[in-house]
């Protein structure tokens, strides 16, 4: 039986429903990211579990047990939000003791689990320090720390990144990972950013207009996306407009602004219908010359050149007018806006979508 499990739920405000009937079941010791863009819902649908919204209709279950009717504080959950919210006025050490005195435990019990919590976060050496003197970050541990003191079946976690410069976030990623395979605690996770997703999770829901619209594992949902929609919001991908003109058990043939395109194969697809071909950009191989050992093999010119560092991302106009992108490392050859370039991807790359 899954640790939580999420039937049926909706929750409407007036018209409009801010989640529609979504179902969701999340295993014990999963690291579980609700992920989309802003308004889809996804920071409503944690409030729901946590019991700061009533369902309209549905139902939720902790261990088999259903929420219905029990308020946020007597529900095995906690929540860290964005703000942190730590009490200004108090240390790292009393912060995190707090939800303790409201048990009313013994003060050598709550000295003990402090000490080992702030160790936990290796904060240790902050514990009487105040919520001003301590970095974005070491404030993002104590309130951490802080719902992870009761030892809650689940921590739901609300953007809880969102506020921290780059490189920061990365180190808090991190650190997330380590925390919650250390502890095994079941964690919700909230956030807009795919990167981040994909980084941390166990498992991705892509949520869209208070509907779940993919639910796997971050190299599924980023590498065989459901529909147009996904394959949209996670990561770069070029999308093309595009008719069937074969479909065999072992490729389609495809149509695409004038290119021909040879793509995986899929089930239903039907000769003469309409979709996208779609394709990440690091599948994508460029160079000057023709790339004739591939099957899609196409001339184009360099429209635009994004330097990431590390690798640049290029846009590149294909004969025909489709603009395809193309993502090469910086140590190899590179090349610049107006070049005359030849792109090229294997038969069995990138996807053909109908939905």
């Amino acid at each position: 039986m899954a640790l939580l499990e999420i039937r049926n739920a909706t929750r409407r405000f007036g018209r409009f429903a801010a989640i529609d009937g979504v179902s969701l079941s999340i295993e014990a010791g999963e690291f579980f990211t609700l992920l989309g863009p802003s308004g889809c819902g996804k920071t409503t649908l944690l409030r729901m579990i946590a019991g700061f919204e009533k369902l309209d209709s549905g139902q939720i279950f902790l261990d088999g047990r259903d929420l219905s009717g029990i308020p946020p504080e007597k529900r095995p959950v906690h929540t860290v939000f964005q703000s942190y919210a730590l009490f200004p006025h108090m240390t790292a050490f009393d912060n995190i003791a707090f939800p303790l005195r409201m048990a009313k435990r013994p003060e050598r019990e709550i000295g003990e689990r402090v000490l080992k919590a702030l160790g936990d976060v290796r904060l240790a050496e902050k514990s009487d320090a105040y919520p001003r003197n301590l970095s974005g970050g070491e404030q993002q541990r104590v309130a951490l720390a802080r719902g992870l003191i009761n030892r809650p079946r689940l921590l739901l976690l609300d953007e809880c990144l969102a506020a921290l410069d780059a490189k920061l976030r990365v180190e808090m990623q991190i650190e997330l990972i380590d925390l919650q395979k250390e502890l095994g605690i079941t964690f919700v996770f909230v956030t807009h950013a795919q990167d981040e997703a994909l980084a941390l999770s166990h498992r991705i829901a892509v949520l869209n207009r208070g509907r779940v619209e993919q639910v796997g594992e971050p190299s599924s949902v980023y590498g065989s996306p459901r529909n147009r929609f996904v394959a949209d919001f996670i990561g770069h991908i070029s999308q093309i407009e595009a008719v069937v003109r074969e479909s065999a058990p072992r490729h389609l043939r495809l149509e695409a602004q004038g290119l021909e395109i040879t793509a995986p194969p899929m089930k239903s697809a039907v000769a003469g219908e309409k979709g996208i071909f779609a394709i990440r950009p690091e599948q994508v191989r460029m160079g000057l010359d023709d790339i004739t050992d591939l099957r899609n093999h196409y001339r184009g010119t360099v429209e635009s050149v994004l330097y990431r560092g590390d690798v640049s991302l290029y846009k590149v106009r294909l004969e025909g007018g489709a603009l395809m992108e193309a993502l090469l490392p910086n140590t190899g050859r590179t090349f610049g806006v107006n070049d005359e370039v030849c792109v090229g991807w294997r038969h069995d790359a990138g996807m053909y979508l109908n939905e």
